[in-house]
């Protein structure tokens, strides 16, 4: 039996971590939108929802850094969001893509962080409203 590679492990539970604060409607229905092309905005919906539900901030996780995950910042910034790339949370099957697209998203067009600095982030967006209310 092939033993798993611990970084993988870590990884899964980080991308867990922010699958937990994923972004509900108020009626708390999880927002999906179905990616047809590499960008997830172009050709769906995605933009109008994330403005109908008052959310500006979109953090972009995903497998393809050279093509799914770049398009859909660039699309992101684009259609008027802050996009943030979700640095544990990205892969590719081209070794160095994720290295090299990360400095280069960070350098150029949007934000890099880490799942902690997401989580934190999310979180408090939670207590925000909470003390709101």
């Amino acid at each position: 039996m092939a033993r798993q590679d611990p970084r993988r492990c870590r990884r899964s539970r980080q991308a867990r971590a922010l699958g937990d604060r994923q972004p509900h409607r108020a009626g708390g229905e999880r927002i999906h939108a179905a990616q047809k092309r590499a960008s997830s905005f172009h050709g769906t919906e995605l933009a109008g929802i994330l403005r109908a539900n008052g959310v500006d901030t979109i953090l972009v996780t995903g497998v393809t850094a050279c093509a799914c995950v770049r398009q859909t910042i660039c699309d992101g910034i684009a259609d008027g969001f802050r996009t943030i790339a979700v640095k544990e949370a990205i892969g590719d099957r081209v070794p160095g893509a994720v290295a090299w697209n990360l400095f280069d998203i960070d350098a150029k067009f949007g934000d890099v962080h880490t799942v902690d600095e997401c989580v934190a982030y999310i979180d408090g967006l939670a207590e925000q409203a909470i003390a709101a209310e």
